[in-house]
């Protein structure tokens, strides 16, 4: 079975308008815990997304089309979010198999695969206040779901929520936020928040 490109590209311009839709709401919880900025990378970050992902149609090599959204990424300046998002799409990349039997083994695959890579870079762990808050539950379901495509990806968006709702009890050990102690509790993490939307993205993009 061949692959079909604009599905994916249709599952990650909806998780791209997804966080593109909410940047105040993230620019509200960073200037909580931060310096405010994280918003306004994650505007870059989806802004890149946009404008790469436009031009894939059936045609498209998925594996080169990741490869340019990677490379794309890599030239937006910011915060700690940057680097991060873009080592979670690099993954993908990495793992992108133009022979995979199917589009829904495909997307698992580089969902995998992103986490695999996230982590290499973060090192952040579940309870950190952090990204993997809400990537880690998500990949989980991802992993050992049984479950069709669409039903796993709406398992996996509800599973980020959680996490991600879960930070603002959590004492921050990464970035700015860990210099401000008990005051960042009853925040949550705007990086976690930000990959709730992304798998919710996701969810709808695999349903339209």
């Amino acid at each position: 079975m061949s692959l079909e490109p604009v599905k994916v590209k249709n599952l990650l311009l909806a998780a791209a308008r997804e966080i593109a839709a909410h940047v105040d709401v993230l620019t509200d919880l960073d200037c909580a815990l931060g310096d405010g900025d994280h918003g306004t990378t994650m505007k870059k970050l989806t802004n890149v997304m946009f404008d790469k992902l436009e031009s894939w149609d059936q045609t498209t090599n998925l594996k080169e089309g990741l490869e340019s959204l990677n490379d794309g990424l890599e030239d937006v300046s910011g915060g700690s979010a940057g680097p991060l998002f873009g080592a979670f799409i690099y993954g993908m990349a990495a793992a992108a198999d133009p022979n995979a039997p199917s589009t829904d083994a495909f997307i698992k695959s580089i969902l995998l695969g992103a986490y695999d890579e996230f982590f290499i870079t973060s090192k952040a762990v579940v309870g950190d206040k952090t990204m993997m808050d809400a990537i880690y539950p998500a990949t989980e379901v991802i992993r050992t779901s049984t479950a069709d495509m669409k039903t796993t990806l709406q398992k996996a968006a509800q599973a980020a929520r959680a996490g991600s709702d879960n930070t603002a009890e959590m004492l921050a050990k990464y970035g700015r936020a860990r210099y401000i102690g008990e005051r960042c509790l009853g925040h949550q993490d705007p990086g976690s928040v930000t990959f709730a939307y992304f798998y919710e993205g996701l969810a709808k993009g695999y349903s339209a």
